[in-house]
């Protein structure tokens, strides 16, 4: 039986011809996110099918010597840098963060980012999955040893929400994430309830913050219109 490590340096090899480097290849420069778990096969998967000039490994503290590994492997066989990224307290919040923190260091470097949300845990995909529709990014899962490209927004969220709605949502989680009326959330943002009511709902030209996703509504006592902040409208504090 083949070592797993010797086994990722000779599935690595096996990628490009003898002699033949990245360099050699007149592809777009791309940098590849990861999630890891214990098995880096899902990783390999990206690499085979997607071009490749820098990856970005993401996983928990229990399979930090997976991807050190891994790093290792990869570095010493195809060339390409790796960085190691873990994760840890609320892996959503975490996942977010580090994604921001990749797209801030890399981000400019590459004229493509593609996203493997395969390795490791559910909870660690779907966080992933998160970030990478949270910022328009391509992203794919592993099926049967294939890469499957998941649906994502062509604008990213980020994109698609004004100024004045972030700063209704900023404020909106300042306040706890819950206001019982506009009027209070007139007080604590600034905005007057004609435009905050513009802002929630929207109109037929423009999506509302309730459309969105990013707050819910509800009616109580007297109609007063109850809004919360949505765990998707706390993600996108968090990577804005």
């Amino acid at each position: 039986m083949i070592p797993r490590s010797r086994g990722v340096r000779l599935f690595l090899q096996g990628c490009f011809p003898e002699g033949s480097t990245l360099s050699d290849k007149k592809v777009t420069r791309t940098l590849q996110i990861a999630t890891l778990g214990s098995d880096p096969e899902t990783v390999l998967v990206g690499i085979r099918n997607f071009p490749i000039h820098k990856l970005a490994l993401v996983c928990t503290k229990e399979d930090e010597k997976v991807a050190y590994r891994t790093k290792i492997d990869i570095e010493r066989t195809l060339d390409i840098p790796v960085d190691i990224h873990i994760v840890k307290g609320m892996l959503m919040e975490s996942i977010l963060d580090t994604t921001m923190d990749i797209l801030e260091k890399d981000g400019r470097d590459y004229e493509d980012i593609i996203v493997n949300v395969a390795g490791g845990e559910k909870i660690l995909t779907c966080s992933m999955i998160s970030a990478a529709f949270i910022h328009g990014l391509r992203a794919f899962h592993v099926m049967a040893g294939e890469p499957v490209m998941l649906p994502v927004l062509k604008l990213s969220y980020s994109q698609m929400v004004s100024r004045p709605k972030l700063n209704i949502l900023r404020a909106l989680d300042e306040a706890g994430g819950r206001v019982g009326d506009l009027k209070e959330l007139s007080e604590v943002s600034g905005y007057p309830k004609p435009l905050l009511s513009y802002h929630l709902r929207g109109t037929d030209g423009s999506r509302g913050l309730e459309n969105l996703g990013l707050v819910e509504i509800e009616r109580g006592k007297r109609s007063r219109a109850i809004v919360k902040l949505t765990t998707l409208g706390k993600l996108l504090l968090i990577s804005t």
